[in-house]
């Protein structure tokens, strides 16, 4: 007869491996669908689209001291030069520079400065469409499809060896098993794999310590039951 505390962790095991199982299905509909949007990227006849027409803007920047610096999550800085305004490093595949200003080698706009005061300046933005690089747009469109689909990849595998863990605790008559230790070791060091894999996430890689270190504190337990048993 299983006392309240068992069939406590036996319920909650249930119910997250259920969770955790529907979770891992919306997993592998995404892969699916990813993989079909991927080779409709690649099939696409990027030939086939026609761009034209041109583009024209006025641009005016003032500032009371334009000597200044912006620093972001994305490392985008910008500082003043001699002709007023300058951003020199990439962020998100845009660059500005004194002449031009560059996405990604997508597309680009020339930048003529047409007025420069002490506080300011205007510049003049032309481009054509119909130099769209759209070979450049396709490469990339690609490129972010596989990264969608490494990340979903890393998502179904955490789910896998979680739902190893759940369903090994649904049924299980004690928790102190060598089974349950054994998956709880993998399902850790997994989440600490993800949580690096996707930037160094730090609430993931701590949830994977705290599981490695219920493990162990679950492989200590099995050990006294263990001992416990062969004393009986």
């Amino acid at each position: 007869m299983k006392n309240s505390n068992m069939k406590a962790i036996n319920g909650i095991g249930k119910a997250c491996s259920i969770i955790s199982q529907i979770a891992f299905v919306f997993c592998i509909v995404g892969l699916v669908s990813i993989i079909i949007v991927e080779i409709g990227i690649l099939a696409f006849p990027m030939d086939k689209i026609k761009l034209s027409g041109t583009a024209d803007a006025m641009v005016t920047l003032e500032a009371e001291d334009m000597d200044f610096g912006i620093r972001t999550a994305n490392y985008h800085y910008s500082e003043n030069n001699q002709n007023g305004f300058r951003v020199d490093v990439d962020q998100e595949g845009i660059t500005i520079s004194d002449d031009k200003i560059d996405f990604g080698g997508i597309w680009s706009l020339d930048v003529d400065e047409v007025e420069s005061t002490d506080n300011g300046a205007t510049f003049k933005l032309t481009g054509d469409f119909g130099e769209f690089n759209k070979g450049a747009i396709k490469r990339k469109l690609s490129l972010k499809m596989l990264e969608a689909f490494i990340s979903v990849i890393a998502t179904a595998v955490t789910l896998f060896f979680a739902r190893r863990v759940f369903r090994e605790l649904a049924k299980c008559e004690t928790p102190f098993t060598e089974t349950t230790v054994r998956n709880m070791k993998i399902f850790g060091g997994v989440l600490i794999g993800y949580g690096v894999f996707t930037g160094l996430v730090l609430t993931t890689i701590v949830a994977g310590l705290a599981v490695l270190m219920l493990a162990f504190v679950f492989a200590h337990g099995t050990d006294l039951q263990r001992e416990s048993d062969e004393t009986l």
